[in-house]
C-alpha cells in the first residue's frame, strides 16, 4: 500500500511553518536596537568630524596669518624703499615693529598675540654698488632654527639692496601645544636714491 496522503488542511499548516519568516522582535525592542546602532555610529563619527572641523579652522588661521605677514612685509618694504625708514636700527626698528604689528591686526583682533614680543624681523642691507644690484650677492637671508629666526637689523640708506624677512612661530593647537610652524615672509628690494 502506498503512504497515506495528508489531508489538505494539514498540508497547508506544514507549508506555512516551513516557509515562515523568522519571528520578528516586538516594536519596542526594534526601536531600542535601532537607537543603540545610531548611538554607536554617532560615537564613532563625531570625534572624526570634530577633528576635521577643527583642522579646517586651524589651517585657515595659518593661511590668514601668512597672508597678513605678506601684506605687512610689502607695506614695510614700500616705506623703507621710499626713505621713510632710514638710518640705524635704533631709528627705524621700533617703528617697523609697530607698523608690522598694526598690519597684523584686523578689526581690532591681532592674529599674532603679543605681537611686539613674538614677531621676528630681519633686515639685511648692502650698498647697491656698480652695477646696480651687486649688493644682493653679499646678502644672506635670515637663519631659521626651529621657531627662532635671526633678528638683526642693518642700517638703511639710499640705493641699498635690502632683504626684509618677517617671521612668526604659529602655534598648532591641533597636534600639541608645543608644536609650532615657522611662517616667514621674505621681500628683496632696492631703496631709492632719495
Amino acid at each position: 500500500m502506498g503512504a497515506a496522503r495528508p489531508d489538505p488542511a494539514h498540508r497547508h499548516a506544514l507549508n506555512t511553518t516551513m516557509h515562515a519568516s523568522p519571528p520578528r522582535l516586538p516594536l519596542h525592542r526594534r526601536a531600542a536596537t535601532q537607537r543603540g546602532a545610531v548611538a554607536l555610529e554617532y560615537a564613532l563619527v563625531l570625534p572624526l568630524f570634530l577633528v576635521a572641523v577643527f583642522a579646517v579652522f586651524q589651517f585657515s588661521a595659518a593661511f590668514i596669518t601668512q597672508a597678513l605677514l605678506d601684506n605687512a612685509a610689502h607695506h614695510a618694504a614700500r616705506l623703507a624703499r621710499i626713505g621713510t625708514m632710514t638710518g640705524g636700527p635704533g631709528n627705524y626698528g621700533p617703528r617697523l615693529t609697530a607698523l608690522v604689528c598694526d598690519d597684523l591686526t584686523v578689526g581690532g583682533h591681532s592674529f599674532v598675540p603679543s605681537c611686539a614680543r613674538t614677531i621676528q624681523i630681519y633686515v639685511a642691507a648692502a650698498n647697491s654698488g656698480a652695477p646696480a644690484g651687486s649688493g644682493f650677492l653679499t646678502l644672506a637671508p635670515a637663519t631659521v632654527n626651529g621657531t627662532t629666526m635671526t633678528q638683526t637689523k642693518a642700517a638703511l640708506g639710499p640705493r641699498d639692496d635690502v632683504v626684509l624677512q618677517i617671521g612668526y612661530a604659529f602655534p598648532w593647537a591641533l597636534f600639541t601645544t608645543s608644536a609650532n610652524a615657522m611662517l616667514v615672509s621674505t621681500l628683496v628690494f632696492q631703496t631709492e636714491p632719495y
